[in-house]
């Protein structure tokens, strides 16, 4: 009361098995206002308001709050509607909501109180504790003016510079979990010897390396289960597993069963009242008076509503869950890609050979080559690989010269920091900024500035991405397994172990392999005496398999790739880059009723899709990487760690481009140059054993 007075409350009371009213409760609440603490920097601003939850986590990292757009109270990632603006919406889900919105809360004190103080409030300390030992490391950094010369004899395989390098057995380390491991840039550069010895510079090959952007900390497993049986969300028969990819799409069917169980609910309450009315004038005649609140004894309306609870706490806990995994991966996929942006305007790189104007209009066309086996753990990490380079599309990158100021750019907003690059002599800080209004969701933008040495900037970037040019990711991702965990998925066979097992008993096949034993050996003759590619790991026994993930996933990066290639080279006459229509990324983009035909560049990878099904077809890495090139785009390559399979792909990559420059024709383009790959496996061989 503003007055300061007391209001009593009268709430009725009901007997719960006749549903008659048999008196009223007087409630009188006296509620205090805390004062709210929010730590900025050094300082605390006493008595400010929250921020809006609208800006929270689910939407920076592009999810839209399906429970609070249903309505369901209380708001927990969503500010809640003017009610001006309610009421007025007529639409059919503002409607809904109103419906859904007197109905009461449908998230339990209990469940509030732990997802708060614990699952939230762990991970709210986690990132804090991630953003100020980030800070601490830079700010405490070695200056861009260091030699590195120091380990200069020290063996190759024990030097630990440079020292922003995160190796691939850090993968289980939650500290690190927003960083790319393992991130390489293999470069080839190839030169002409004249007869007087001196070298003419002729071709350089530039290949991105790195471990599977995925969350590898938080793993794979069940998750949201806390070890207790009292919160009425947890259950193992509902818990989610697996990545990112598996954990969204069993979002949206708990989303899809929350709108059913609300439907339900509202027609039950609908038809409640229905009946009442009905009974409403016998009730005056008798002398009694009709209420308007629903009986609790209800059965129908009891079973929905707690069915409507028991989804919308699961779906609100698993919301979070995969808000927390997209941020992680999110921000490994996109150091990886601008890594391979950087190497793209590097010397010799698309950028220079007249590609920039393309990316400004239709993107930079980066492809990932995921050489990961769709089963166990390196399932899950196909599944978040699979979201974190998907959402590579929200990002735009600028190129700006460094104007010698550090810190904040606007004093007045704490938020926008330039953070700096203390160990590169070109890169001197970077800026990720929030393009879209609070609470956009999955409608979220993002701009990454990034401020170049002022001589670098001018002398080696490209005109056209100058002047604040951005340029926006158009990223794709291939996947094909390539080692006996893959044989043994499309075979439905599980021969890890035992191909293990074989070679623990000097290569005979042990008894306890059973009648299984035979899998063992026609797989290790299958690969010609090739056994299994040991990552080091003991982390990938057993698990689950899924077979039509990587088709899934190739048919996904050809539609977007072929959208790219019919706006990069159109095949209708008179229409040119310039003028061809932006590529549609997603699929709600596409304006045509019908899908566009393969592009003919893309022939040989769409025939090498379509034949893949149920085996390892390597050329649709091949193909698809072979495309990009030919289309000014840049490709980074990954397994598990960035390691084996990895360098076996750039070895085989690079003497490809070897093999291409040597066979050129005149006439013909580096892509298109008909090459012997027997050539390339001698030269593969070559550069495997002498470097």
């Amino acid at each position: 009361n503003p007055t300061g007075g007391k209001i009593p409350v009268t709430v009725p009371a009901i007997d719960t098995a006749t549903g008659q009213r048999m008196g009223s409760f007087l409630l009188l609440l006296r509620v205090k206002t805390p004062q709210v603490q929010i730590p900025l920097g050094n300082q605390s601003r006493i008595g400010e308001p929250l921020p809006p939850a609208s800006s929270g986590l689910l939407s920076v990292v592009g999810m839209d709050a399906i429970t609070d757009e249903l309505g369901v109270c209380p708001y927990f990632d969503y500010d809640p509607p003017c009610t001006q603006n309610s009421v007025q919406d007529t639409s059919a889900a503002g409607i809904r909501r109103r419906q859904v919105a007197t109905m009461g809360s449908f998230l339990t004190p209990q469940f509030l109180r732990y997802q708060a103080d614990v699952v939230r409030n762990d991970a709210a300390l986690e990132l804090t504790n991630r953003h100020d030992k980030y800070n601490k490391s830079i700010a405490s950094g070695l200056s861009s003016e260091t030699d590195f010369d120091d380990e200069a004899n020290v063996e190759l395989f024990k030097r630990r510079n440079p020292k922003p390098f995160r190796p691939s057995n850090s993968r289980g380390d939650a500290l690190l979990a927003g960083i790319g491991f393992n991130v390489h840039v293999q470069s080839l550069a190839l030169n002409i010897l004249q007869p007087d010895q001196s070298a003419i510079p002729a071709a350089i090959c530039h290949s991105v390396t790195h471990g599977a952007p995925a969350d590898h900390a938080r793993g794979f497993g069940i998750q949201g289960n806390d070890g207790s049986r009292t919160i009425e969300y947890v259950a193992e028969a509902n818990a989610a597993r697996g990545g990112l990819r598996r954990l969204e799409a069993k979002r949206a069917d708990i989303a899809r069963e929350l709108e059913t169980y609300l439907s339900s609910l509202i027609n039950s309450v609908g038809e409640y009242f229905k009946s009442r009315a009905q009974t409403a004038a016998v009730m005056q005649q008798a002398g009694l008076r009709p209420t308007r609140h629903v009986a609790p004894n209800i059965s129908s309306i009891s079973f929905y509503r707690s069915k409507t609870t028991e989804c919308a706490q699961r779906l609100q806990a698993l919301s979070w869950e995969i808000a927390v995994r997209r941020g992680n991966c999110f921000s490994q996929a996109l150091g990886i890609a601008v890594t391979s942006y950087l190497t793209s305007i590097s010397d010799g790189g698309p950028g220079w050979r007249g590609y920039a104007n393309t990316w400004l209009r239709h993107g930079y066309l980066i492809t990932f080559e995921g050489l990961l086996s769709a089963v166990g753990k390196e399932l899950g990490m196909i599944e978040d690989a699979s979201v974190a380079v998907e959402m590579l599309r929200l990002v735009h990158v600028v190129l700006v010269p460094d104007d010698g100021v550090s810190g904040t750019v606007n004093k007045n907003e704490s938020s926008c920091r330039r953070i700096p690059v203390p160990h590169s002599p070109y890169v001197r800080w970077v800026h990720l900024a929030h393009l879209s209004k609070k609470g956009s969701g999955s409608k979220s933008m993002y701009r990454l500035e990034i401020g170049l040495n002022q001589s670098y900037y001018q002398s080696r970037v490209p005109e056209p991405l100058k002047g604040g040019a951005a340029v926006r990711f158009f990223p794709v991702l291939y996947q094909m397994g390539v080692d006996i965990r893959q044989w043994g998925v499309n075979a439905g066979r599980n021969v890890t172990s035992q191909i293990k097992e074989r070679n623990k008993v000097g290569g005979v096949p042990s008894a306890e392999l059973g009648d299984n034993s035979d899998a063992a050996t026609e797989a290790s003759s299958d690969f010609n005496g090739c056994g299994l590619i040991d990552d080091g790991d003991d982390d990938d026994e057993g698990g689950v398999a899924d077979n039509e993930i990587l088709m899934a996933l190739n048919v996904e990066g050809f539609r977007k790739m072929n959208a790219y290639a019919h706006s990069v080279f159109p095949t209708t006459a008179g229409v040119t880059a310039a003028t061809s229509p932006i590529a549609a990324f997603y699929p709600s983009e596409h304006a045509q009723l019908q899908p566009l035909p393969p592009h003919p560049i893309l022939s040989s990878l769409s025939e090498a899709i379509k034949t893949s099904a149920g085996k390892m077809e390597h050329g649709v890495l091949d193909k698809s990487a072979t495309a990009c090139q030919r289309m000014g785009g840049g490709s980074t390559v990954f397994c598990k760690s960035g390691k084996d399979r990895t360098a076996m792909q750039v070895t085989f990559k690079q003497a490809q481009f070897l093999q291409r420059l040597m066979d050129k024709k005149p006439s013909t383009t580096l892509e298109d140059s008909q090459i012997s790959y027997d050539d390339v496996f001698e030269h593969a061989t070559l550069m495997r054993i002498h470097g």
